[in-house]
């Protein structure tokens, strides 16, 4: 027990006394690293995920110039031709043609085939997370609630390189185009491959045919599909932030985003009969929508801070189209990832 003397007591006074006035005062101090300035600049890097691509194959009429069903006309097929011989496809009937396989030959009747695409097919969501790029942001304060926390608005502007490519095998409707060319029952045709020339003579087929279509059942298409993009986006909303200690922030924000989009979209598909189309092109637009945020800043000093973050932004859906094909891009749900220096004054 300590003895309870006058002067005992006098001497605890005087040492813990201001020392706890020392804690007390302490408490009342600005955090000069983290409160001193208004503006603040920061650049940092970022990577963005959760952002996806849909791609749409094109539809496409018959592949080859078949022509129509009338008398001396030119047809062009994936395993054959049926083309205006020397004399004019006199008596309606031309050597002037050629097939590729015997399994062609029907009865009396040559068979020539031309596919059709009647009906676009899609992927599903196509990734290539993550995403890269940069952006600039600019913190102003405009004020405190209570003591510690700060209020103002916050600025950004960001580039990001978005790359997303596809290789799988798109189901589609297919159909294919058979024109059946008689002739004289109880003759033979050369023997597959055959091609008859324009002079003559040859083997005589009639020259107008007899047309019909059927869907081609579990068809797909193989190929390949290429979106670059280039996004500029800009978003500027209010904060808050919460000092943590001396040396750190936590702040989170949100408000308006608008994008700029540029992109180049080029792709191929392989149909039935080893033929395939191309297309590519280049397009652009302006998105609209929002964004939300929560930030760390570590501050060194006064002047200079790391900042790590993350963004949920949401610029809803571009589509791109070029030659009939489509790639819809995805930018409703981004979450963006960043790290970084920041510089106040």
């Amino acid at each position: 027990m300590w003895p309870r003397s006058p002067r005992r007591s006098l001497v605890l006074a005087s040492t813990f006394l201001p020392a706890l006035g020392a804690l007390a005062a302490d408490g009342d101090m600005p955090l000069t690293h983290v409160t001193t300035n208004p503006n603040r600049f920061s650049v940092n890097a970022r990577f963005g995920v959760n952002i996806n691509a849909k791609f749409k194959s094109a539809a496409f009429g018959p592949s080859t110039a078949i022509g129509g069903t009338g008398s001396a006309l030119e047809h062009f097929y994936e395993d054959g031709f049926v083309r205006v011989d020397g004399s004019g496809n006199a008596g309606g009937t031309t050597w002037f043609w050629g097939y590729n396989n015997a399994s062609q030959i029907s009865g009396n009747n040559i068979l020539l085939h031309s596919t059709s695409g009647t009906d676009a097919g899609s992927t599903g969501d196509v990734s290539s997370d993550p995403q890269y790029g940069v952006e600039l942001v600019y913190n102003r304060q405009f004020g405190t609630f209570g003591r510690d926390i700060r209020w103002g608005l916050e600025a950004g502007l960001g580039w990001s390189s978005i790359s997303i490519s596809d290789r799988s095998a798109i189901s589609g409707g297919l159909s294919r185009v058979t024109d059946s060319y008689a002739f004289e029952p109880g003759t033979t045709p050369p023997g597959a491959p055959y091609a008859g020339t324009f002079g003559g003579p040859g083997f005589e087929i009639s020259d107008t045919p007899v047309r019909s279509s059927a869907a081609i059942a579990g068809s797909s298409l193989n190929g390949s599909r290429e979106l670059e993009a280039d996004l500029f986006a800009v978003r500027v909303g209010p904060y808050l932030e919460f000092p943590i200690g001396e040396h750190c922030l936590v702040g989170v924000s949100g408000g308006f985003a608008m994008g700029g989009i540029q992109s180049d979209y080029s792709w191929s598909q392989g149909v039935p009969g080893g033929l395939t189309f191309r297309g590519s092109g280049s397009d652009n637009d302006i998105l609209y929508g929002g964004f939300v945020g929560a930030n760390f800043t570590y501050a060194f000093n006064e002047r200079w801070s790391v900042d790590a973050g993350a963004q949920f932004m949401s610029l809803g859906k571009y589509t791109h189209s070029s030659g009939g094909a489509n790639a819809e891009l995805d930018l409703s749900k981004m979450v963006w990832f960043s790290v970084g220096m920041g510089y106040s004054f």
